[in-house]
């Protein structure tokens, strides 16, 4: 079931309504993305499973109050996942590689192949150009400068990466938590930073979920989806975190509209895109 009427949150005043949503003509869509720059919302649907290479995934392009503009705006992809745009460049993972995209054509610029890994999943990109991409399976965090690949974290310290998101001189991550084979994990992820210069960890929260999608709201509090358990939460700079939305069927990579304070949730599950107003009292 999904929420559809309001929900009053004590600690951060805000309420949440569903305003409109889409319900056809997507399949397994894992992530949402608006651009302001081009004001398209972006929808990535994997189709089939997401590590298959069947070249039958896709991405969906709609306005920012949900009307479709082209469902299959660029096709061909095998499972793609999350999005990030730079000028009119939008960035796309997929598998194993990472996808530039030139919004006003619609036409692949490049293909840049990661060896070595399992799971890309989301992209940062940050003040300088350079594109960051979660491998969570793999445990990793790649750095792209100019087609350049690096690592910036990897192994236990990255806990199965996923969500990303640029704070100034920091990464964000929302994590999975160390997945089992199953995509189970004995501890479930929690929101970390990880500072670009010298590559230092902190933690924002304690174990939180199995975390996937994640943006930052207009008043500056994280949003974070738990895949896994199909919510999402709102948790403070400080690490606070309160649950605002439940009952979504695997709660993916979550998009967020600033001028109009939307937040886009993907039910990969259900194969549908719910927008979600957020209003402060």
């Amino acid at each position: 079931m999904i929420i559809s009427t309001l929900l009053l949150l004590v600690g951060l005043d805000v309420k949440i309504q569903n305003i409109w949503k889409i319900e056809t003509g997507l399949s397994s869509p894992e992530s949402c993305y608006y651009d302001e720059g081009s004001q398209h919302l972006f929808v990535s649907n994997i189709v089939g499973q997401p590590m298959d290479k069947d070249a039958q995934g896709y991405i969906s392009i709609y306005s920012a109050d949900g009307k479709l503009k082209k469902l299959k705006w660029v096709d061909g992809l095998d499972a793609p996942k999350g999005m990030r745009a730079s000028g009119n460049t939008l960035w796309v993972s997929n598998i194993n590689e990472l996808i530039s995209i030139d919004i006003k054509t619609a036409k692949i610029i490049s293909r840049i192949q990661i060896p070595d890994s399992k799971f890309l999943n989301d992209i940062a990109i940050d003040k300088n150009s350079n594109v960051y991409v979660s491998d969570t399976t793999g445990g990793k965090i790649y750095k792209i400068t100019n087609g350049k690949i690096s690592v910036l974290i990897e192994g236990e310290k990255a806990d199965g990466p996923n969500g990303l998101l640029i704070l100034e001189d920091d990464l964000i991550v929302a994590a999975w938590g160390r997945p089992e084979a199953d995509w189970s994990t004995k501890t479930p992820g929690h929101l970390y930073k990880i500072n670009l210069r010298t590559k230092s960890k902190s933690n924002i929260t304690s174990a939180l979920g199995n975390l996937d999608g994640l943006e930052m709201d207009s008043r500056g509090n994280f949003i974070v989806s738990d895949w896994v358990a199909g919510k999402v939460f709102w948790v403070s700079p400080a690490g606070k975190s309160e649950l605002i939305l439940k009952g979504i069927k695997n709660s993916a990579d979550i998009g967020y509209i600033p001028s109009t304070n939307i937040l886009v949730v993907p039910s990969m599950g259900d194969s549908k895109v719910f927008a979600y107003k957020l209003n402060s009292n």
